[in-house]
């Protein structure tokens, strides 16, 4: 354990030090109010346990897990500490010595029965969304669809090969198997693992395409950023489908049959944004297909705040992760009623859940409504 605090000496001084200057940051500590929730607070308790002033128990383990991995710390850091890189090498630990909190070992037990997040057979769910033309091996493109997207919004799948169609991208295959999840929650909880036994089944399944496409950005993210650093090589050629929609799109194969009149604001995931640096293909596109271009969060791009579903958070304390989403939501209630619009499942699953009358969708069904 002592070895893994050692890695993140500078970062963990750092902070604990710190006049806590990214605390407003914190979208955790902004709804519980607690100090041990702040970057700082859990840093601290790092530093702590490194020095031997407390022992690494089921209380402090308990901490580390109030951290939704959204970076938005580090965004106001001058020193580019990242704190949640620590919390989440801590929680393998905490795996690792038994004290992890109870809802990571419920999770564990949810993830072994089903094989994935969300509690569905995600192969059989697909099978009935698509034609079978669509799961064709032969393509070199696969699309790797998100299991959020399959329970909770498969019209969103289905809306994604509709663009697909229209625009007369024909080479892309639908990704099923035996493994549909990549495991991003395995991960992020510290389940290590199954996190690797998963990852590499996933891997294999897609080892032989050219170029991996999902909708969802923690799809995209775990395969071309987490995967490699462990050791499960894929392709260089992933991105997000707003990301390969973008180049068919300047060369004009988008017919938008009119332009969508209803105004909209765009929210940047954390994922797509903060970690993968995807911002414009997404304004762009809209720009396309909307009347006028969509409003802006007045915290947007790198400085967006977290609809409250990233790191796994909701299984660790969904009320939290719910207030997260509707203190996001203060600047949507507060402006003239607009569509609001996000290119991340997660985030789209946050913000119905915090207010299940909102006017909410994927970017993808907002371009499939004009085509």
């Amino acid at each position: 354990m002592k070895p893994v605090l050692n890695q993140h000496f500078k970062s963990i001084e750092f902070c604990t030090y710190c006049p806590k200057m990214c605390r407003f940051a914190c979208p955790v500590a902004e709804v519980t109010g607690h100090e041990a929730d702040t970057p700082w607070g859990r840093q601290t308790l790092m530093h702590l346990v490194r020095e031997g002033h407390m022992d690494f128990d089921a209380d402090v383990a308990a901490a580390i897990y109030r951290c939704a991995t959204c970076s938005l710390c580090t965004e106001y850091c001058d020193h580019n500490n990242k704190p949640y890189e620590v919390m989440l090498d801590m929680r393998a630990e905490a795996v690792k010595e038994g004290i992890e909190p109870s809802e990571v070992e419920e999770f564990r037990q949810f993830y072994s029965q089903h094989n994935n997040s969300y509690g569905d057979n995600l192969q059989a769910r697909i099978k009935t969304l698509l034609p079978e033309i669509y799961f064709a091996k032969s393509s070199q493109v696969i699309f790797v669809p998100s299991g959020s997207h399959i329970v909770h919004n498969p019209s969103v799948i289905q809306d994604t090969f509709k663009i697909f169609e229209a625009m007369e991208i024909d080479h892309v295959s639908c990704h099923v198997g035996e493994v549909m999840d990549t495991g991003a929650h395995l991960r992020e909880l510290g389940l290590m693992e199954q996190y690797h036994a998963n990852a590499k089944k996933l891997s294999e399944a897609l080892a032989g395409y050219k170029t991996i496409v999902s909708g969802s950005p923690t799809v995209v993210y775990e395969l071309k950023v987490m995967y490699p650093k462990f050791g499960y090589e894929l392709t260089p050629k992933i991105y997000h489908v707003s990301e390969f929609l973008w180049p068919f799109v300047r060369q004009g194969r988008l017919k938008v049959r009119r332009r969508l009149t209803q105004k909209a604001i765009y929210h940047d995931s954390c994922r797509l944004g903060r970690d993968l640096g995807v911002y414009d293909p997404p304004r762009d596109i809209l720009r396309e297909v909307l009347a006028e271009p969509p409003a802006e969060f007045a915290r947007n791009r790198e400085k967006s705040e977290c609809c409250g579903g990233q790191g796994a958070f909701p299984w660790i304390d969904q009320d939290a992760s719910i207030q997260i989403a509707q203190r996001r939501l203060g600047e949507v209630y507060e402006s003239e009623k607009r569509l609001l619009v996000t290119a991340c499942p997660m985030c789209e699953r946050q913000f119905r859940l915090a207010d299940e009358k909102l006017d909410v969708v994927d970017l993808v069904s907002v371009v499939a409504r004009v085509v």
